[in-house]
């Protein structure tokens, strides 16, 4: 009973402390391919989603959270979802701890830690999942329970169809000779839509970032300096194994943990799976005197409220990673037409206008190679860009801040300049700038729309990648001033329109 009563007392903390807005690129894609999913009652063959994606099969491991995500999305919203994702998160280590065998104020201890330790890395995605169904297995192996192998195979279906890394599985019942576990968990890892297609995805996924086909954070080791709790525990966990007594007893922990920390290091997104399993993963001490085990569970404390003050709590997606405003206000304009974004807005995008527009790209890095690269050139060629947008004939634009300037040179007088990049990329003669808020800025070409249509939505003096700019005369800053007032009452109070406000009332 006191220790059931713990592990609710440890979820209600974590679930508070996890509380917290959507910050997952890759949240509103998972939507929209929810969304599509349930609507068509089948899993699509190829991506139905982007303009741009390669139209090969598209291996979807994580399909049953997309639809089961939007299912629980069309409940309750955004706001719905972090509240959600909090109680799983505090579902994650109130189960890690009822499954681990050391004494109660230090499995509180070790709980309080990982969470703290994993925090940045439970968004609102499969991987989250994943992170539980890690800490399951780890429990049901090293428990025995007569049925342990019948939920084992089931738990290993249920992972594969949420997320790849479900291929630990037999991996892990392999570690802790668990044989029937491992035979059962191999077979039922073929128990999904693709067959052994979704466990060979993952090691070509892998292939390709080997390769240098793209860049994505995730998939880049963990480094010491942003990650220092990381190779703390990883540390303190080898000192504990060298120290502790029952060596053999504890040599599939070990064994585990060597994996699980490879894995952390190795690739950041893994770091999820690591310290969710990580209190398991110590060897047991199981029992303390009272006041020494009271001293544990208050330092638990500590962790908890580092986390806990630590993040915002608010709720529904975060204004700071997406282009809520601007994308609201493209909506109801309901201009047609394809659209430009940068591979972070996609999901918004995808989420927000499918099907009556298309957008070109999202996170799945895997089925963009070959745009990445155009994408990349048509950066710093002005042909390619220009014939990017004539092959996917894009109207609209949903495009990042650029901070640093770009040069530009005058091909007659040979003079260089230094100009903002909305002005170089999206030449006001050819696109006007229709909406924006602090993330993006969103521009419409002049020869897609009427232009009466234009003239009544454009921002035509402002610029905000470069708020102070300067104005050529008085008229053309009290014009700005006045489109500044205009942002003011349909964009809000945002942090640009101010830095804009501040800048034509300084030139």
């Amino acid at each position: 009973m006191q220790k059931r009563l713990a592990a609710l007392a440890l979820f209600v903390l974590v679930a508070i402390a996890a509380l917290g807005p959507i910050r997952s690129y890759d949240y509103f894609w998972q939507l929209a391919a929810g969304h599509w999913i349930v609507d068509h009652h089948a899993l699509p063959k190829a991506d139905p989603l982007a303009l741009a994606s390669e139209q090969k099969e598209w291996i979807d491991g994580e399909w049953l959270w997309q639809a089961a995500a939007y299912v629980a999305h069309n409940a309750g919203g955004d706001q719905a979802m972090s509240i959600y994702h909090a109680l799983f998160v505090g579902a994650i280590f109130a189960v890690a701890f009822l499954f681990t065998e050391s004494d109660i104020g230090i499995a509180l201890a070790l709980c309080a830690l990982a969470f703290a330790g994993a925090s940045d890395r439970l968004g609102v995605r499969p991987a989250t999942d994943a992170a539980l169904f890690t800490v399951v297995a780890i429990g049901l192996l090293s428990s025995r329970w007569r049925y342990a192998p019948i939920a084992y195979a089931a738990l290993t279906i249920l992972w594969i169809n949420v997320h790849p890394s479900a291929l630990l599985a037999p991996l892990l019942a392999l570690i802790a000779m668990r044989w029937i576990a491992a035979g059962v968990s191999a077979v039922a890892l073929l128990v999904n839509p693709y067959g052994w297609k979704a466990i060979a995805a993952p090691f070509e996924l892998s292939a390709l970032i080997r390769k240098g086909e793209f860049v994505n954070a995730e998939w880049l080791p963990s480094p010491f300096a942003t990650f220092p709790l990381l190779y703390i525990t990883i540390a303190a966990l080898v000192l504990v194994f060298l120290a502790t007594k029952e060596k053999r007893a504890n040599l599939w922990r070990m064994a585990m943990f060597v994996l699980l920390a490879a894995l952390a290091v190795r690739y950041v997104r893994n770091q999820g799976l690591y310290f969710a399993a990580l209190p398991l993963l110590v060897p047991p001490v199981r029992k303390l005197s009272r006041t020494l085990s009271m001293g544990f569970a208050i330092a638990a404390l500590v962790p908890l409220g580092w986390a806990m003050q630590r993040y915002d709590h608010s709720t529904g997606a975060d204004p700071a990673y997406f282009p809520l405003r601007a994308v609201a206000k493209l909506k109801s304009y309901a201009l047609p037409g394809n659209i430009y974004n940068v591979d972070q807005f996609g999901g918004l995008l995808e989420w927000t206008f499918y099907p009556q527009r298309r957008t070109l790209t999202d996170g799945r890095n895997e089925l963009f190679a070959q745009f990445i690269a155009d994408d990349a050139n048509a950066h710093r060629d002005s042909r390619a860009w220009h014939a990017m947008i004539a092959r996917y004939d894009l109207a609209l634009s949903v495009d990042e801040y650029a901070r640093e300037k770009m040069e530009v040179v005058d091909v007659q007088s040979n003079e260089r300049r230094m100009l903002p990049a909305s002005l170089v990329r999206y030449r006001r003669r050819d696109w006007a700038l229709i909406a924006f808020d602090d993330v993006a800025m969103v521009f419409a070409r002049r020869d897609k729309f009427p232009a009466e249509v234009l003239e009544r939505i454009e921002y035509r003096w402002l610029v905000p990648d470069d708020p102070h700019i300067r104005f050529i005369n008085d008229e053309v800053r009290n014009a700005a001033r006045a489109e500044v007032a205009r942002a003011k009452r349909e964009l809000g109070d945002l942090n640009v329109v101010r830095e804009l406000e501040e800048g034509v009332n300084a030139n």
